[in-house]
């Protein structure tokens, strides 16, 4: 009887001490937040797993909460907050907004990631490219309009007379959310390009190097909108 009483107690014994044990563990390896960011309509941003390049810093550790309540955290990118321009958060109906974040994607240029919500919820995300600047009426149509482009143009051939088909997205801002704007894109890519072809970044698709003027005529224009 008392061997069958010792047994029970060092049962139990050992059993509460795997549980201080564990409970120690997952507190040790919890992610330290080493910066926050408070965002419009009680979204807030908790950051972690610094690393610090002096020309700007990423962050490994995401997590996104709204009021308190956490609704999606992220360990797979390197997001970065050095453009003042990011984040940007639309609200896009009741208990709807869209969220987007610079991404750093090193040696190739940054992205931006989309996330879409509702109700507490993450429902989407997808990518779309870093912009030019601000957003304003990029058509004159009294709406305003995000522009970006996917890569950095390159130049090659024996004279460096091809360069890449890197075409200018514009994106309006709807009350929906961001929407490409299709018959812009179409338009002023044919004025860069002589003709329209498709709204990819294409290196396979040689242009010569004289589309470069005119692109960079298109990013002046769009930065120097008012």
């Amino acid at each position: 009887m008392k061997n069958s009483t010792y047994i029970l107690m060092a049962i139990f014994f050992i059993s509460i001490a795997c549980s201080v044990k564990g409970r120690q563990a997952n507190k040790s390896t919890k992610t330290k937040v080493t910066k926050t960011l408070l965002l419009d309509f009680g979204f807030k941003v908790s950051l972690g797993q610094e690393e610090d390049f002096k020309t700007f810093k990423t962050y490994s550790f995401f997590e996104l909460s709204k009021y308190g309540k956490t609704i999606y955290k992220d360990t797979s990118l390197e997001y970065e907050f050095g453009d003042k321009l990011y984040p940007i958060v639309l609200q896009t109906g009741k208990n709807k907004f869209e969220l987007l974040f610079e991404i750093n994607d090193r040696p190739n240029k940054n992205y931006l990631k989309r996330l879409i919500i509702k109700n507490y919820r993450v429902i989407k995300t997808d990518s779309l490219p870093t912009f030019i600047s601000k957003a304003t009426d990029l058509d004159n149509d009294g709406i305003k309009e995000y522009a970006g482009f996917w890569d950095y143009n390159e130049i090659w051939g024996e004279s460096e007379t091809k360069t890449d088909y890197n075409p200018i997205l514009y994106y309006k801002i709807k009350p929906t959310g961001l929407k490409l704007d299709s018959l812009l894109t179409k338009e002023k890519n044919t004025k860069i390009y002589g003709e329209f072809h498709g709204f990819e970044f294409n290196e396979k698709i040689e242009m010569p190097t004289t589309v470069l003027d005119k692109f960079e005529k298109e990013i002046k224009r769009i930065t120097d909108k008012k």
